[in-house]
């Protein structure tokens, strides 16, 4: 029982370590929110496909999410993009309660559809 303590002990250790000293570096604001990135979570995928991880704090809400955390593939090649993953919060920063979310990783789209996640785009796949 003691070994099964520790071991949690450690997972929870290492999952705040990952997501509790991350630098967010504003990049854009816009009508829906202030976006952000933490630049040292950049990963190159594959050939030229690289991931990222962008915090939104929402101006407006219709529900009780003041941010949300995703996870944003880019491929620089066709200068397309995706979502990968989504995680919503009830205060801003990624604080508060974290609401669930069933979400399903979006197929890849132009970089033109989305004015603020192109800016993220631009930033990490400029040649």
């Amino acid at each position: 029982m003691n070994y099964i303590r520790k071991v949690m002990f450690l997972l929870v250790y290492l999952f705040f370590l990952k997501t509790g000293f991350c630098e967010w570096v504003q990049v854009s604001k816009s009508e829906k929110g202030a976006y952000y990135v933490d630049p040292g979570s950049v990963l190159l995928i594959d050939e030229e496909v690289k991931s990222v991880w962008v915090l939104i704090n929402l101006k407006q809400t219709e529900d009780k999410v003041k941010s949300r955390q995703l996870k944003l593939e880019m491929d620089c090649l066709s200068e397309e993009i995706r979502i990968k993953s989504l995680y919503s919060y009830s205060g801003f920063f990624l604080g508060g309660i974290p609401i669930k979310n069933y979400y399903k990783t979006e197929e890849w789209r132009s970089i033109e559809t989305d004015t603020d996640l192109k800016v993220v785009y631009t930033r990490f796949c400029d040649k």
